[in-house]
C-alpha cells in the first residue's frame, strides 16, 4: 500500500510510505522514480544488513535499516532476521521513500506527528527521525534482558548450592551478542547521521540514540560472559573442595593400609609378630601416624 505523507505542494519534498510492496509493485515504483533495479532486490531481501550507499551524482542516499519486530513479544531469536525487520529508506533532497513489510507504531507516530513539523523541514531531518526510532526500537529488549542478568547473577551468588545457571546465562548472551552484531553493522547508518555536510540537532539526537543503544548492547553482553566465568569459576571452586576433600581423606588411610597390609602377610618369621607389645605398638604407630597427618593438614589450613 503505497501512501503520500508530504508533496511537494506544501512541503520542499515528497514523502512516500509504502507497507507490504510485492515485487511487481516495486518494479513498477522503480520505473516511475527511476530506481536502480539493483537496490529493489536488497528490498526484497529480508535478511539484508543495514547499509548506507550514495546513488549517481545528485547525492541520492539508499539506505537499510533494521528495527526491532514489535510481534516479538517474548524475545525468542537466535538470529538477526528472528528480532528485527527491514526499513528501506530511499531519500534524497526533494524526495523520501520509506518501504517496509511490517507495521511498526513507532513510524506510525512518527508520521503522524511529522504533519506538525515546520514547512521548512529537511528530508535528512525526516530520515534522522525515522533512524533514532529505529534504534530506540531495541531498547525494551535490551532493558528486558538487562533485568534477566541481574536475576541471573543474584541467583549464582545466592547460595554455594545453587544449581548451575550457564545455559540460562549463555541464552541471554547469546541474545545480546546478535544485537550487539546488529548494531556493529549498523555503523554506516551512524556515521551518515554525523556527516559534517548535514549537521542537524535531530540527526545528532539520533547518532545519540545509536551510540546510547550500541553501548546498552556491549554492557550486556559483556557482563553476560563475566557472569557466565564467574559460574565456572564458582563450579570449579565447589570441585577443588571436593577433590582436597577426598585427597586428605586418603592421605589419612593410605600409610594407615600401608601398616596394615605389611602386617598382615602373617608370614612365619616376620619380627614383632610373637612380640607381646607388638599389637599395641602397631596400633600407637596407628595413632601417631594418624595425628602427624591431622596436624600437618591444619598447619597448612587444609582442614
Amino acid at each position: 500500500m503505497r501512501t503520500q505523507i508530504f508533496s511537494k505542494a506544501d512541503r520542499p519534498f515528497d514523502w512516500f510510505d509504502i507497507h507490504s510492496p510485492d515485487e511487481e509493485e516495486l518494479e513498477l515504483l522503480a520505473a516511475e522514480l527511476n530506481i536502480p533495479g539493483i537496490y529493489i532486490q536488497d528490498i526484497l531481501q529480508a535478511e539484508h544488513l543495514p547499509k548506507t550507499e550514495t546513488i549517481g551524482e545528485d547525492d541520492t542516499v539508499f539506505l537499510i535499516a533494521r528495527a526491532i519486530d514489535p510481534g516479538n513479544g517474548k524475545l525468542e531469536f537466535n538470529s538477526i532476521k528472528e528480532i528485527s525487520n527491514k526499513i528501506a529508506i530511499y531519500y534524497s533532497q526533494d524526495r523520501i521513500i520509506t518501504i517496509h513489510r511490517r507495521h511498526f507504531p513507532w513510524l506510525e507516530e512518527l508520521i503522524r506527528k511529522s504533519h506538525s513539523y515546520p514547512l521548512d523541514t529537511s528530508p535528512f531531518r525526516v530520515v534522522s527521525s525515522i533512524l533514532k526510532q529505529s534504534f530506540r526500537s531495541f531498547e525494551p529488549a535490551l532493558f528486558r534482558m538487562n533485568a534477566d542478568l541481574e536475576f541471573y547473577e543474584s541467583k549464582l551468588l545466592e547460595s554455594e548450592h545453587t544449581p548451575p545457571l550457564a545455559r540460562s546465562l549463555y541464552g541471554v548472551k547469546r541474545k545480546a551478542s546478535v544485537l550487539q552484531q546488529l548494531f556493529t553493522v549498523s555503523g554506516s547508518l551512524a556515521e551518515f547521521l554525523k556527516s559534517p555536510e548535514n549537521p542537524d540537532p535531530i540527526a545528532q539526537d539520533a547518532y545519540d540514540m545509536f551510540q546510547r543503544i550500541n553501548t546498552l548492547a556491549e554492557d550486556v553482553n559483556e557482563r553476560a560472559a563475566s557472569l557466565i566465568n564467574l559460574n565456572l569459576a564458582i563450579s570449579g571452586q565447589r570441585n577443588n573442595d571436593v577433590m582436597r576433600f577426598l585427597t586428605v581423606y586418603s592421605a589419612f588411610f593410605l600409610p594407615l593400609t600401608f601398616l596394615v597390609g605389611i602386617y598382615g602377610m602373617n608370614f612365619e618369621f616376620m619380627p614383632e609378630l610373637k612380640h607381646p607389645m607388638g599389637y599395641a605398638a602397631t596400633w600407637i604407630l596407628i595413632l601417631l601416624t594418624t595425628g602427624f597427618h591431622l596436624w600437618w593438614f591444619r598447619r597448612k589450613k587444609w582442614l
